[in-house]
């Protein structure tokens, strides 16, 4: 590289700051989706709304399949081996300048998260989906340390919209936050909806609406987001099977789980992906498995991945490994021949997953000749993004 590019390269670096912060001064509307389930969902539902009432919006989802939607359109995000949080900025840069921005809050740890609140997107609004157990070992080993932590990024100044309804954590956030300018917007969710996986995410939105100066959804509206939430299980020709993973928590996933069950249905066979730079999540679902035996919802667990044979070793109960070279059919196959339906969860941002999930799509257009099709990556991210 020569002197010319290397002097660019560094103002460029120097500029970055303070361009990307007139751009954020420059928009009316700034909301940020962070919690733990749920994002990506609301982020696509709030731009929805929003640039269907005519705005000019810009949304950015992060996850497996990370995008920008503006004008109408998707902009899949060409991401390299390094993902950092700059990508807020280079991506807000190439379509600037827009009335209203929606981010998702693509960081894991506390202080990352609220390094994008601060730095990155300066939001009016922030809506807390939910808190679950995941990213145990960035954000503390319990929900009561997972809710502290999603507090201390929230800074001064902003409306926030609170999802979660376990009394225990909305007290902690309030508690952390009473001292703060914050003003808290806490959402309801009616005793009859409390067993849909996403209802707080989905009612959620009329509170951030609200938050804007902007007209609510309709009950008629809010009814259609609803049914859209409810888990049914996909039908193939030889069995049946839920593609639970991108929850990839334990508590979203057994909301799902729950929310599936069917009298018909007394045993599951549990079908999960281990990636090896998530060891505390791999610890939780191995506690989570190891409660599902004891209550006889399943006889055996098949287990995928670089560490499936370690989790073989610590499980309590029957374990079947796959390599994850192995094709995603034949894994999908042994799944379903005791006849079982087929309950995936674990994770998903994995080539092995993108495999399968297609495989389940192409046999389920395969059952159902002549019908139209519905996605089930799509069904996945209403009903969950999820919980999405």
């Amino acid at each position: 590289m020569n002197l010319r590019k290397c002097i660019q390269r560094l103002r460029n670096v120097v500029n970055r700051g303070p361009s990307h912060k007139a751009r954020l001064e420059n928009i009316d509307e700034k909301i940020v989706v962070t919690g733990t389930r749920g994002k990506s969902g609301a982020t696509r539902w709030l731009y929805e709304i929003l640039y269907g009432r005519g705005r000019d919006a810009f949304a950015k989802i992060t996850g497996n399949r990370p995008l920008v939607l503006h004008d109408g359109e998707s902009h899949p995000i060409e991401r390299g081996r390094r993902v950092t949080l700059y990508e807020n900025e280079a991506q807000l840069r190439q379509y600037a300048p827009v009335e209203t921005a929606i981010f998702e809050n693509q960081a894991i740890g506390e202080y990352t998260t609220r390094t994008v609140h601060q730095r990155f997107t300066d939001p009016d609004v922030i809506f807390l989906t939910n808190i679950r157990s995941d990213h145990l070992d960035w954000l503390g080993d319990t929900p009561t340390q997972i809710a502290r932590s999603f507090a201390r990024t929230i800074p001064d100044g902003v409306t926030l919209v609170v999802g979660e309804q376990r009394p225990t954590l909305r007290a902690v956030l309030k508690r952390e936050l009473e001292e703060t300018d914050v003003q808290i917007r806490w959402v309801l969710v009616p005793k009859p909806l409390q067993n849909v996986p996403g209802a707080e995410t989905i009612l959620g939105l009329n509170e951030v609406l609200e938050a804007l100066g902007e007209q609510p959804l309709s009950d008629r509206q809010i009814e259609a987001y609803i049914d859209e939430m409810q888990v049914r299980w996909t039908t193939l020709a030889d069995g049946r099977v839920y593609n639970a993973a991108s929850v990839n928590d334990i508590d979203s996933t057994e909301i799902v789980r729950r929310a599936l069950d069917d009298d018909d249905i007394d045993t599951i066979q549990p079908l999960i992906y281990l990636r090896p730079d998530r060891r505390a999540r791999t610890a939780s679902f191995l506690s989570y498995l190891d409660g599902l035996y004891s209550d006889d919802v399943f006889e055996v667990t098949h287990a995928v991945g670089p560490h499936a044979k370690l989790f073989d070793k610590q499980a309590s109960f029957p374990v079947a490994t796959h390599d994850a070279s192995k094709s995603a059919s034949a894994v999908l196959d042994a799944a379903l021949s005791p006849g079982w339906p087929v309950f995936i969860m674990g994770n998903t941002v994995a080539d092995f997953m993108r495999d399968l999930e297609a495989e389940i799509e192409a046999r389920r257009a395969d059952s159902s000749p002549g019908m139209p099709e519905r996605s089930t990556a799509a069904t996945e991210k209403r009903a969950i993004e999820h919980t999405q």
